[in-house]
């Protein structure tokens, strides 16, 4: 479906974006880029945020289909999602049971774990846990597992928000109580060394297809930093520099993990790629960021399209389901 025929439908598109989690001020500046290139590539779009009129608004508007750019709880978590199949809304995305499922780390890397696709050697820890036993009977036998350099990550959240990397045992219970600000309950997983890279899955008429690659570079000290993500400054981004064999295998790698999570239209999963070119899987992001330093569009242009394009497409699958 073109944007001309979809125009052809007499109601706009929406973008929804901001909403209620940590990562709000993330998801408008997504919004508004996803905004931009739909309006450049000739569709109607009206930009909503996530609040108590949405529905009516949505209904009250006629659109005609949806693109939820929300981030994090209410946006990743299936809730959106469930929102729009209750008034029958097309919309881009995953449906809101894979939604749940991949949101949710430690759910999400047991089933990649029986698949057989490498994730990190990992421990989950819950905050009533962390007070109840107490962090002196638990930190040691956590490094004793998984080392004395680990990083510590709610299970549910994105954005690097909450993330910590730990490089000893004094360090480690002062990071589980930044984790749980955000979410109450931890992975304290093995530090693997090696380059941050990450894969977007689009689907197509011939299934799922990778995007190239994309290597992440952060500056020194900002590995783990929120701001980062999103500060020209601390990031950059570039095709890394790999064998055609190990391209391959990341990009069937994530199309693996898109499929094995019942994931649909977009994805983007996240590699720790070590000097050998073995990596582990980290997570895949339900809603990848869109902003003016994320993956996502720098992974359209490299790989010969562009966000509007592939926003139009994956508008019209949405439209044709």
């Amino acid at each position: 479906m073109t944007a001309a025929s979809i125009e052809a439908l007499g109601g706009p598109i929406a973008v929804i974006a901001g909403g209620l989690s940590h990562e709000r001020d993330v998801s408008l500046a997504s919004g508004r880029n996803l905004v931009r290139e739909l309006r450049a590539s000739g569709v109607e779009v009206t930009s909503y945020d996530f609040d108590r009129n949405l529905l009516h608004q949505l209904q009250r508007d006629k659109v005609v289909a949806a693109v939820p750019t929300l981030h994090g709880q209410f946006g990743e978590d299936g809730e959106i999602q469930t929102l729009l199949e209750l008034i029958d809304l097309p919309y881009v995305g995953s449906g809101s049971r894979a939604c749940r499922v991949a949101y949710d780390k430690g759910t999400s890397r047991e089933l990649l774990r029986r698949a057989g696709i490498p994730v990190p050697d990992s421990v989950g820890l819950s905050a009533q846990t962390f007070r109840d036993i107490g962090a002196v009977a638990l930190m040691e036998h956590v490094m004793d597992r998984l080392g004395t350099r680990v990083v510590v990550k709610p299970t549910r959240g994105g954005s690097a928000l909450g993330v910590t990397g730990v490089d000893g045992l004094s360090e480690l219970p002062s990071a589980l109580v930044g984790t749980y600000a955000y979410y109450d309950e931890a992975l304290i997983e093995r530090f693997y060394p090696g380059v941050n890279v990450s894969v977007v899955v689009r689907d197509t008429d011939s299934g799922p297809a990778p995007l190239a690659p994309i290597e992440i570079d952060f500056v020194k000290g900002h590995e783990f930093d929120f701001s980062a993500r999103y500060t020209a400054e601390y990031v950059g981004l570039r095709r890394p520099d790999f064998s055609a064999d190990v391209v391959t295998a990341l990009g069937d790698a994530a199309v693996a993990v898109h499929e094995l999570l019942g994931l649909r239209d977009l994805s983007r999963t996240d590699f720790i790629v070590e000097p050998d070119g073995s990596f582990v899987v980290l997570e895949a992001a339900i809603t990848p960021g869109a902003t003016e330093t994320s993956v996502m569009p720098f992974a359209c242009v490299e790989s010969g399209t562009t966000l509007g394009t592939v926003m139009v497409d994956l508008v019209g699958r949405a439209l044709s389901r």
